[in-house]
Order: structure tokens, then sequence, then C-alpha cells
């Protein structure tokens, strides 16, 4: 029998000073230390609660982002391969776009919460 162990790495970067804005990556890597798939996924607390702002990943087998501060919220397809490189550029992005993108979030769904 031939035994397939998940290889996975988990970080937080905090966005900001008071740790309310948090983005988590998860890489995951093939038994030859491949990225094999990953996710990022911007969330915000409000109110004491964590909400998801953006996420980047390959759950599906392919690479999407779901935008959840849009109304309805988006999920859209990257054309992008799976690297480290593509990691690096998406992960610069969210946290070049996060207070943006959060401020969107609080205008359609602000009232809800």
């Amino acid at each position: 029998m031939y035994f397939v162990e998940k290889r996975v790495k988990e970080f937080r970067d905090r966005l900001d000073d008071s740790g309310n804005e948090i983005l988590f990556i998860i890489l995951e890597f093939d038994n030859e230390r491949r990225l094999k798939k990953f996710s990022l996924n911007l969330t915000t607390t409000i109110c004491g609660k964590r909400f998801g702002v953006a996420r980047y990943d390959c759950g599906h087998g392919y690479l999407h982002m779901h935008r959840f501060y849009r109304k309805p919220y988006t999920k859209e397809l990257v054309h992008k391969e799976v690297s480290m490189q593509t990691v690096k550029e998406l992960r610069k992005e969210m946290a070049q776009n996060w207070e943006t993108w959060k401020k969107a979030f609080l205008e359609n769904y602000g009232g809800t919460i």
C-alpha cells in the first residue's frame, strides 16, 4: 500500500495594527514538495465576529476568486498557474487592496451585521 502524506503549511498575516484584518494562507504540497493547491482568505472582525471579505483558492480544481464584499458576491475564474509566484502576487494584491474591499463590504453588508 502506498501512503500519500499531506504536507500543509498555514500562515496568518496581520494587515493592520488592531489585528482585525487578517490574511489566512494555506499551502498544500505534494510528496515532491511541489505546490498542489492554496487558499488566501482575507477576513475582518466586526463587532467581535469574523467575516470573509475575499478569497483566492483552488478548491474546485481551478484557481478562482470569491469577492464576498460584492452584493451579490461573485466567484471569478483566475487565469494564473498554481505556483509560489502566483501566491506571492495574490498576497501582495490582497495586502494592497484590503482597505478598499473592507469598505465595500461594509457599504454592502454593514447594515445587516
